[in-house]
């Protein structure tokens, strides 16, 4: 998975609220063992009801998802007309989603032969390992497989898989592999004027060598052609050419040592000049650089990840945070927050990830609003660091008045977080080393091209 630029998920107010989170509906098909009873359908959205609200006034029900809509159009019960007032007459209705949690289905990809049935509630869990489920190909071909043939797929199918050159062992996308070869320096090429009688083909990168220096058949032209001899001829009648008029080639050769010996001359003098002007711009940049480069890049371990998850899941601990970390030694103060389980409409389908500028100590000489590219990275921990398919995301801030809140110096202790709602796939995590140890790593790199230096 290569690395693309992603939009920003911008999110008013801090990240550290740690209250009830709605967990969105999921793409999942559910197939009932029994017709759906009427009392178990959403009324707004028309599929089963997930996490039901009561309306206490008319005893009908909606989403917790779906409220928000119901009360933006017409803040009036679908079923009824009753009006619906979200602060007094409005509740979660949890036993009544037990009941839903237990109504028998089948698998969702039961037409293709799964012969799992269970309770509604034990359906998501088993679509984790279901054999017959769709996953996305992590390599970002666009090819959505079962999970028993995606490694196959991923390893020796898929055009976006990396394979090496069997020429020249470089690294590279299979389907680049067709446009490599026509320019690798190690492919096999014949002579174009086939003087291998051995059958002997060259490298690519020796072939201009071969031709320029070896080839008995090439035509080149006579050494003492800038001494005014026009003679052209196959390498291999040269000598013959040569010995047969050696005194005419000789005074060309005493006129060309003279015409070289001026020449020399006249280089020797401009490049002294040059030497003169070095510019000192080119090492002040590259000492800039370097100033801007050196300092914090963070690399966040998680530990404990299985944990972190389940609490996720549960709603008790949505959000984790990273330590404080500066962009360069004397730069922007930031820290990044991860939602195990998915924030927003990707909860239970994406890992999410967030960054937010903290007030910083260097704040009054920096910058503002910060324009600086965000690239975060989950880290393949294969032991083959060849083999390694780390997963990256790249945010570029679009400074625009709105995104103050966001972008702009801090007024309280840190700004509004921004970043990637939909950074990996839960799915992709079980496919390589992302998870090792029970541990994972996140890599945050902050662009330095434009950034001040103090």
């Amino acid at each position: 998975m290569s690395g693309v630029s992603g939009e920003i998920d911008m999110r008013a107010g801090s990240r550290m609220s740690n209250g009830p989170a709605i967990i969105d509906r999921e793409e999942v098909e559910y197939c009932f063992v029994d017709p759906l009873e009427k009392d178990y359908k959403c009324p707004v959205c028309l599929d089963v009801l997930r996490f039901p609200v009561l309306f206490e006034e008319c005893g009908h029900r909606c989403c917790a998802n779906c409220l928000p809509e119901l009360l933006r159009t017409t803040s009036r019960c679908p079923i009824d007309d009753t009006i619906v007032d979200r602060n007094r007459k409005v509740i979660v209705d949890k036993d009544f989603q037990a009941e839903i949690d237990n109504l028998a289905v089948n698998c969702s990809f039961v037409a293709k032969g799964c012969a799992w049935s269970g309770c509604l509630k034990d359906l998501h869990l088993h679509l984790t390992d279901c054999r017959f489920k769709l996953f996305r190909c992590p390599n970002g071909c666009g090819r959505k497989l079962e999970k028993v043939v995606l490694r196959h797929h991923m390893m020796e199918e898929c055009d976006r898989r990396f394979i090496k050159c069997e020429f020249c062992g470089v690294r590279l996308m299979a389907l680049d592999e067709v446009n490599h070869l026509g320019i690798c320096g190690k492919f096999k090429l014949p002579c174009p004027n086939k003087c291998n009688t051995d059958d002997m083909d060259l490298r690519r990168e020796d072939l201009q060598d071969h031709l320029d220096n070896d080839c008995p058949r090439q035509k080149i032209k006579c050494p003492f052609w800038d001494g005014g001899c026009n003679y052209m001829c196959k390498r291999k009648h040269m000598d013959k050419h040569i010995k047969e008029d050696p005194i005419v080639h000789l005074g060309m050769a005493c006129d060309t040592v003279i015409l070289h010996r001026r020449e020399l001359e006249l280089h020797a003098k401009a490049l002294d000049s040059q030497l003169q002007k070095v510019c000192i711009t080119v090492l002040e940049r590259k000492v800039d650089g370097l100033e801007k480069l050196y300092g914090c890049q963070l690399v966040w371990k998680i530990e404990s990840w299985e944990d972190k998850v389940h609490e996720a899941k549960l709603g008790r601990k949505a959000t984790i945070f990273s330590p404080p970390f500066l962009t360069s030694r004397h730069g922007y103060k930031m820290a990044l927050s991860l939602c195990p389980y998915g924030d927003g409409k990707a909860r239970g389908k994406f890992l999410s990830i967030f960054v937010c500028i903290c007030k910083g100590e260097y704040d009054p000489l920096l910058l503002w609003p910060f324009r600086h590219r965000v690239n975060f990275t989950m880290v393949d921990q294969c032991q083959d660091p060849d083999a390694r398919r780390n997963v990256s995301y790249v945010i570029q801030p679009n400074t625009i008045k709105d995104n103050k809140p966001f972008l702009g110096r801090p007024v309280g202790e840190r700004n509004a977080s921004f970043g990637a709602q939909k950074f990996v796939e839960l799915a992709v995590l079980d496919t390589f080393d992302y998870v090792r140890d029970d541990s994972i790593f996140i890599k945050v790199e902050i662009d330095s091209e434009f950034m001040m230096l103090l």
